[in-house]
């Protein structure tokens, strides 16, 4: 998932429907798959955990992106699975988060340019989008002169008097 879920997991769901005014709960359809089911609780709106994820993510994109799960998995198509600027899988930054790329977008209109790993999407944000700031960079780095790994520049060593 994207944000921590407070609910339990939909297998540790359980209500006693005695506990409530018609003894039973009332079966009805899934809001992803539309399978007519049995709530184990009043408030379930998903046949599985798998179409419960899959609702919990959609609303989570929608309602940061406007776009759905589809959209993202079509995405995630478009790019071959992998962040559009290094190439890598990505990584679930925490437990509770499900998906390993997240979505990029600019702040100033809202719209999303693609997936990106955390790191990449971090690294545009504290170099807040400038375009300039980033070619400053790439050029900071093809131009740096750098000093080899394990070794330090020698100091001149002080030489004693004889």
């Amino acid at each position: 998932m994207l944000y921590r879920n407070k609910n339990k997991r939909w297998e540790e769901q359980t209500a006693d429907a005695t506990k409530y005014p018609q003894g039973y709960f009332n079966p009805k359809p899934c809001r992803r798959c539309g399978t007519v089911f049995t709530p184990k609780a009043p408030s379930n709106l998903y046949c599985s955990q798998a179409c419960s994820d899959y609702g919990v993510v959609s609303a989570y994109l929608n309602r940061c992106y406007g776009i759905d799960y589809d959209a993202y998995l079509s995405m995630l198509a478009e790019q071959s699975g992998v962040c559009a600027l290094c190439g890598g899988e990505g990584f679930v930054m925490a437990g509770h988060h499900k998906l390993k790329l997240v979505v990029d977008h600019c702040h100033k209109t809202g719209r999303i340019r693609g997936l990106l790993c955390h790191n990449c999407n971090r690294a545009l944000g504290l170099l807040q989008d400038d375009t300039d700031v980033i070619r400053k960079a790439v050029g900071y780095l093809e131009g740096v002169a750098t000093i080899p790994q394990g070794r330090r520049p020698k100091r001149a060593k002080a030489q004693r008097p004889r």
